[in-house]
């Protein structure tokens, strides 16, 4: 009797499996019939004809915490390459004037016997020239002919296509428009003049914020919807950290201009929600600046922008009125704090505060590398390299403990108390006492001794300290003043700024602080912004086409661009392998030990180059 319920089940479930996957079905696809194993699941509400694409799966899971997330909601749908046909490919290439009027000549001579041909240029405008044949023999004179397509304009002709592909590279990489005219003049090709390239770069740059700022407003859809298929409320947490063109100095403010994003941890791809970017440029003569590049006084210090941008940016989201804000992660600077402290008074919100995890393990290392170490070391020990040793020892040690007890311990107030066990339980294991750590530490492995499994290569000469105990007790008042309770609430979510770092990387790497741009430095950050959303080459397509180029997918740009996008893509995920990781691991752990081999030309040691070319000067 049980044998045939089974069998009747497994025809009912086989059926029912059959009946989800069909084209129509909402049962399957939406889930809003099917009971929930437990109260705790949440359950998205996509719409019945709805599935997701693989990326907006794992950006789900990745929202999701808790990992309650139903797997088959997250069923991805099927994504269909759009391969172009390459049978017939539109191009354009670099032609000789002299071989062009050869071929010519050579069609002509089946015509005229006495074929004498001459080719001149009619219209030059920039790169888009248009050409006049003339034969002599038989007096045969051609009408203008373009040899390049036009873009149509709303008033008058059209405008050459090269003057504005010409510049797309000066948006989307470090190349500027004099290396432009070099390039061309390499090339024999005489370049367009400077005034209609910054002419077209001025109206590109516009065009590249415009498309920068709706991008924008689509990811706040993207991570509004990300929240809500996770089963979360629609709060996302932010990190925003700015940038300068210049390094503030002390006594002197050398930077003009300033660029701070605010970019979301909520999904994997880490999107750019808004931005804000200040300059003191202008270079128009009889300005009152209500339009133009300048957004900052020039009596006002840049360092104010820190403050002003960070109020821009959390206005900003709100105002679309799609997503808001529940935290935001910055450094540990005190103006920064209190302008999100008054920002919370003015708005009457309740943003968390956090800072940055990776910027409190910097100054925990640069803490324990500064103490000077009273005991006397062991024969053949350096006191530099022992400190650089120690200092990453204790870094690592003091992440990997947060880290586990954040994974094991839910309530904040048992991760605080956990957590400042563990940090004072370092140095006394690093001294060979281990005494507590079987309760107060996650990553001491001193039980697995007897089975071969404990090392001490991660301590100064892979030997326990032997310090005295003023010594050990400097190194304990340095890891709890830098963590201590406050620091730890501050850090519990473990969120940092790198991903702002780094895309500071990629603004300077579009717009260089070796070249001041004083009317388009909007238009390149925005620019870097975009190619950092959607990839350099679908971004420069995308730009190209708010522009006017008509750009086909048979066409080599198009071709090459998206072979771009492949191999940064394939670059990203080879990277992120484990295989890679470990290779620069060793590299980097062989250079940093140069110092440790015998006999070794390199030093740890303090230069001495600022006295030796002081010059017998005393300040």
């Amino acid at each position: 009797m049980a044998k045939s319920n089974s069998r009747r089940s497994y025809r009912l479930n086989k059926a029912r499996k059959a009946f989800w996957f069909r084209p129509g079905n909402t049962f399957r696809q939406t889930g809003q019939n099917l009971p929930s194993p437990t109260e705790d699941i949440a359950v998205p509400s996509v719409p019945a004809t709805e599935r997701l694409s693989a990326e907006e799966a794992i950006d789900v899971l990745h929202a999701s915490s808790s990992g309650t997330t139903l797997p088959y909601k997250l069923r991805p749908k099927a994504e269909i390459k759009d391969i172009p046909d390459c049978t017939s490919v539109d191009e354009n290439v670099i032609v000789n004037m002299q071989c062009l009027r050869n071929i010519i000549q050579q069609v002509h001579q089946q015509n005229c016997k006495n074929s004498l041909v001459s080719v001149s240029v009619v219209h030059r405008r920039g790169l888009a020239i248009s050409i006049c044949a003339e034969c002599r023999g038989c007096h045969y004179k051609s009408t203008p002919m373009e040899l390049s397509n036009t873009i149509k304009k709303p008033r008058g002709p059209g405008a050459g296509v090269l003057n504005e592909m010409i510049l797309l590279p000066v948006m989307k990489s470090k190349m500027g428009m004099a290396d432009v005219s070099l390039v061309l003049s390499c090339l024999n090709i005489k370049p367009p003049s400077d005034s209609l390239m910054q002419k077209k770069m001025n109206l590109m740059s516009d065009k590249a914020t415009t498309v920068n700022e709706d991008e924008m407003c689509n990811n706040q859809h993207y991570v509004s919807r990300i929240l809500t298929l996770s089963g979360k409320d629609n709060s996302a947490d932010v990190q925003v950290n700015t940038s300068f063109s210049c390094r503030p100095q002390g006594g002197a403010e050398k930077a003009k201009q300033s660029f701070a994003p605010l970019i979301e941890h909520n999904t994997s791809k880490k999107f750019v929600l808004a931005a804000s970017i200040s300059s003191k440029f202008c270079k128009k003569k009889a300005c009152t600046h209500d339009n133009c590049s300048k957004t900052l006084a020039t009596d006002q210090s840049i360092s104010s922008t820190e403050r002003s941008s960070l109020h821009t940016n959390l206005n900003s989201v709100p105002k679309r009125r799609v997503l808001n804000i529940r935290s935001v992660t910055t450094d540990a600077s005190s103006q920064v704090a209190k302008a999100l402290r008054d920002y919370n008074t003015e708005n009457k919100t309740n943003m968390k505060h956090y800072h940055c995890f990776i910027h409190k393990l910097r100054t925990l290392e640069k803490k324990i590398r500064n103490i000077n170490l009273n005991s006397k070391l062991k024969a053949g020990q350096n006191k530099t390299i022992f400190l650089k040793s120690l200092a990453s020892g204790i870094r690592t040690r003091a992440r990997m403990e947060l880290t586990n007890l954040k994974s094991i311990r839910s309530n904040d107030a048992e991760f605080i108390e956990r957590s400042t066990k563990a940090l004072e339980n370092i140095v006394p294991c690093f001294g060979d006492s281990h005494v507590a750590c079987s309760k107060q530490s996650t990553v001491c492995q001193h039980h697995f001794v007897h089975y071969g499994k404990y090392s001490v290569k991660h301590l100064p000469y892979e030997q326990h300290l032997t310090l005295s105990k003023d010594d050990q007790t400097t190194l304990k008042d340095a890891i709890m003043n830098t963590f201590n309770t406050e620091t730890l609430r501050s850090v519990k979510e473990f969120y940092s700024t790198n991903q702002c770092e780094s895309m500071h990387s990629t603004i300077f790497n579009y717009a260089p602080k070796f070249t001041c741009w004083t009317r388009n430095f909007s238009g390149l950050c925005h620019s870097a912004t975009h190619s950092r959303t959607l990839g350099r080459g679908r971004a420069t397509l995308i730009l190209a086409r708010a522009v006017g180029i008509n750009v086909k997918k048979n066409s080599q740009m198009y071709m090459n661009l998206n072979r771009i996008d492949q191999k940064i893509q394939y670059h990203s995920r080879r990277k992120k392998s484990q295989a890679y990781k470990q290779s620069r691991y060793f590299l980097r752990k062989r250079v940093s030990n140069r110092p440790l081999l015998q006999e070794s030309l390199y030093s740890c040691e303090p230069s001495t180059s600022s006295q030796d070319h002081s010059y017998g000067i005393t300040y």
